[in-house]
């Protein structure tokens, strides 16, 4: 891309072969907007302009410059209409509005599908990839239901608890959404892709926000992950273990603001374990849809949507207050240390004297429990 380009680029474009340059996170980018005041003139400036950019150096404003030489957003999109799919950049109409209030939106998505199935309520079913054949059937199930009620299902597209919950929602004729951790052109796992294929056949989406050629690792597979939460309105844990990847989901949903819950299983097995915590630490504990219906439109009660019609509930019933929950010393400490204010999550180790890896899991369960709110940033507040 020549400089004579770089002057008529579109702010699409842009973002487009922003998106496409290597070590361009989505903070990174958002920093380069704010401070050029668009992408168009991000993509314009000098080595030494972008070098002035918080978190950037020469070293990496230099390789970013090259990068941006380089960068063909015009073939890119041309490259995803072969395919049968187009780019949705951040202030596209189509760009879900959910994704905008994420500390750190993707700045384009590769979608093969219909972009009308991010307007609906939408719950994310995750879970381990090793699952047993109880949670197998209750992943499919659950989308089977879910999808039949009219909600979305928003997963991974991983192998394991991700594709059941999408295999569900497809077999009841639903809309579900599966966010990759790699390219669309690097589809993985293989064995999912017949199923991703009927996913765009039900009219949901196939989604990724990596650019052609991005093969999946270890770093995109958690990156996708707050995209799934942010999809959603609510997210459920059908299996996970107690170091699950699952988990960093459910991180994201709880930064998000967005309601966890968590099917119970087997007290001897391990992959129901990070399940038993979530629900231990305040998780909505899930038996049936309706559960899960139940919990999300009491967060929405405008909405008339499923099997459930909360206006009929009995007005005593809901006007009743919310039963205090039984904190810890450890809690009590932490809940004192706010003093009503945000704080870092490093002030509060140094005023509880909790060790941080510690501290961590209690603002977890503070937050599931609803007293906490996890701030992107290394901040907590009390909720308010």
């Amino acid at each position: 891309m020549g400089s004579k380009y770089m002057s008529f680029i579109s702010q699409r474009e842009a973002l487009i072969a922003l998106n496409m340059t290597q070590g361009m996170g989505a903070i990174t980018a958002k920093r380069l907007i704010e401070h050029f005041g668009s992408a168009v003139a991000a993509l314009s400036a000098t080595a030494d302009d972008l070098a002035a950019v918080h978190g950037i150096g020469l070293a990496k404003a230099e390789r970013f410059v090259e990068e941006f030489r380089a960068k063909d957003p015009v073939a890119e999109e041309n490259h995803a209409r072969k395919c049968g799919a187009r780019i949705v950049c951040w202030d596209d109409p189509d760009y879900p509005a959910s994704l905008k209030s994420l500390y750190d939106p993707p700045l384009a998505l590769y979608v093969c599908g219909d972009c009308a199935s991010f307007s609906r309520t939408g719950v994310a079913i995750i879970g381990t990839r090793n699952a047993t054949r109880y949670g197998l059937e209750t992943a499919f199930n659950f989308g089977y239901r879910l999808a039949s009620a009219g909600y979305s299902v928003i997963s991974g597209m991983a192998r394991g608890i991700d594709g059941e919950g999408h295999r569900g929602a497809v077999e009841a004729s639903g809309i579900t959404i599966g966010v990759l951790g790699g390219a669309l052109d690097r589809f993985y796992p293989e064995e999912n892709r017949k199923l991703a294929r009927k996913v765009v056949e039900g009219g949901g989406a196939i989604i990724s926000e990596y650019p052609f050629g991005r093969t999946p690792d270890r770093q995109t597979f958690p990156m996708r992950n707050r995209i799934v939460s942010g999809l959603s309105s609510g997210v459920l844990v059908v299996e996970a273990a107690m170091a699950s990847g699952t988990l960093i989901t459910v991180d994201q949903a709880l930064e998000q603001g967005k309601p966890v819950m968590a099917i119970p299983g087997r007290i001897d097995s391990a992959t129901s374990q990070g399940c038993h915590k979530l629900i231990r630490n305040g998780a909505r504990l899930i038996t049936c849809v309706d559960d899960i219906i139940e919990e999300i439109e009491a967060k929405r009660p405008s909405m008339r949507q499923g099997t459930l019609d909360l206006a009929a509930e009995a007005p005593a019933a809901r006007s009743q207050a919310t039963p205090s929950p039984t904190l810890s010393d450890e809690e009590e400490r932490i809940m004192a240390a706010f003093g009503g204010e945000d704080r870092f999550i490093d002030e509060l180790a140094d005023a509880t004297g909790i060790d941080a890896g510690r501290l961590n899991g209690l603002l977890v369960a503070l937050q599931l429990k609803r007293l906490v709110k996890i701030l992107p940033g290394g901040m907590a507040a009390p909720a308010r």
